[in-house]
C-alpha cells in the first residue's frame, strides 16, 4: 500500500514539474504585450481542464467585444496490452470546447464556455472488469485579474461544474467541480512563469501544485512548459510550427453505482477511477486562415493506468502508438 502511495506521490510532482483537460495548440505570438496594447494571456499554458486541453482566449482583451474560442480534437492509440494478463485495449478519444471571453472592468476579464471529453475502449479478452468508456461533461467559468498597472502579475480562477461518468450512467454522484487558481509573473516578453493550484474531489490526490514556464530562448522557437502539454516549438514560417514534446491525458470519473464488475475481489460499483495516459511525439500545425489552424502529430503512448484510489487497485498498459488530429478557431 505504501509503494502505491508513493508511486502516486512521485507521479504528480512529475508531472507537474515536467507539464506543462484543455492546451489547445497555442500560437507563440509577439510576446506578451502586443504594439496594439493587447495583452498576450498569460495564463494560456495553464488552462487546466478535466483533460489534456483547455480552450480559451488567446488574448484579454482591452475592448469590450466578445472573443470565442473553439476547438476538436481525434486520436486513436494502437492496441497495448494490459497488465495482470487481461487482454488487450485500443483507445479512441475526442473533445470539443468553445469558450467566450469578455472585458468586465479594466484588468478584469470574464469567461465562459463548455467543454466534452470522452474516451471509448476497445477490449479484446474475456472478464475485462474496466470501463468501456469515460465522458467529462462539464461547463466553463472563470475571470482573469490583473493585479498590478504594469501587467507584470495576473491571477485567473476557473471552476469546471460538470458530469464525470460513463455512457451508461449519468446522475448526481458523477456530479463534480473542479477548479484551478493560477498565478503568473511576466518577467519580460521573452519570459513568464506561473504557479497553478488544481483542486478535484475525484482525484487521488485532491489538490496539486502545477508550476511552469514559458520562454522565447531564439528566434522562432519557444519552450512551452506548461500543463498539459510541454513542448518545444519552431516557427519556420508565419503559418506553420513544428513542434515536439509530450502530452499528459487525464479524465477523473466515477463509475455506475449499477456496474457489476469486480476488480481484485472488490466491487467497481460506485468506484472513482483516475486515468492517465502520457504521450511523447511530435507534429505539426498549420495556420489555414487567419484564426484557423490544423494540427496532426503521432508518436507513442507510454504509460497508461486506470487507477481506483479508493480500491487502492490499478490496472497499466504496456506502450502503443498513437496519432492525433486537432482544429483550432479564434473569433
Amino acid at each position: 500500500m505504501k509503494d502505491g502511495f508513493y508511486f502516486k506521490l512521485l507521479f504528480i510532482i512529475a508531472l507537474g514539474l515536467f507539464n506543462s483537460a484543455f492546451v489547445e495548440a497555442q500560437e507563440p505570438g509577439p510576446g506578451p504585450i502586443s504594439p496594439e496594447g493587447e495583452i498576450q494571456d498569460p495564463l494560456a499554458p495553464v488552462r487546466l481542464a478535466p483533460g489534456r486541453q483547455a480552450f480559451g482566449p488567446a488574448k484579454s482583451q482591452t475592448t469590450e467585444d466578445w472573443d470565442f474560442e473553439v476547438g476538436a480534437d481525434y486520436g486513436y492509440v494502437a492496441s497495448a496490452s494490459l497488465k495482470q494478463g487481461l487482454g488487450t485495449v485500443t483507445e479512441q478519444s475526442a473533445e470539443v470546447g468553445v469558450l467566450a471571453s469578455r472585458k468586465i472592468a479594466d484588468g478584469l476579464v470574464g469567461i465562459v464556455g463548455g467543454d466534452w471529453q470522452t474516451f471509448s475502449f476497445g477490449y479484446s479478452g474475456s472478464n475485462i472488469p474496466l470501463p468501456q468508456n469515460l465522458q467529462g461533461l462539464n461547463a466553463i467559468f472563470g475571470v482573469d485579474v490583473q493585479l498590478d498597472e504594469a501587467s507584470e502579475w495576473l491571477m485567473r480562477i476557473q471552476l469546471e461544474p460538470g458530469v464525470y461518468g460513463t455512457l451508461q450512467s449519468i446522475g448526481w454522484h458523477q456530479v463534480n467541480m473542479p477548479g484551478v487558481a493560477a498565478f503568473t509573473n511576466i518577467v519580460n516578453e521573452d519570459f513568464q512563469w506561473f504557479i497553478a493550484v488544481r483542486v478535484d474531489a475525484f482525484q487521488f490526490f485532491p489538490v496539486i501544485p502545477v508550476p511552469g514556464i514559458r520562454w522565447r530562448f531564439a528566434k522562432d522557437w519557444l519552450l512551452n512548459g506548461s500543463a498539459p502539454k510541454p513542448t518545444i516549438d519552431w516557427s519556420p514560417t508565419e503559418d506553420i510550427r513544428l513542434f515536439v514534446g509530450g502530452d499528459i491525458l487525464n479524465l477523473n470519473a466515477r463509475l455506475a453505482d449499477s456496474n457489476p464488475e469486480v476488480l481484485g475481489n472488490r466491487s467497481l460499483a460506485g468506484a472513482l477511477v483516475n486515468y492517465f495516459e502520457a504521450r511523447v511525439g511530435g507534429g505539426i500545425a498549420y495556420e489555414v486562415s487567419p484564426g484557423l489552424s490544423l494540427q496532426a502529430e503521432g508518436g507513442a503512448m507510454v504509460w497508461r493506468t486506470f487507477d481506483f484510489p479508493r480500491l487502492n487497485n490499478n490496472v497499466n498498459s504496456t506502450m502503443a502508438p498513437y496519432f492525433q488530429i486537432a482544429l483550432r478557431g479564434q473569433f
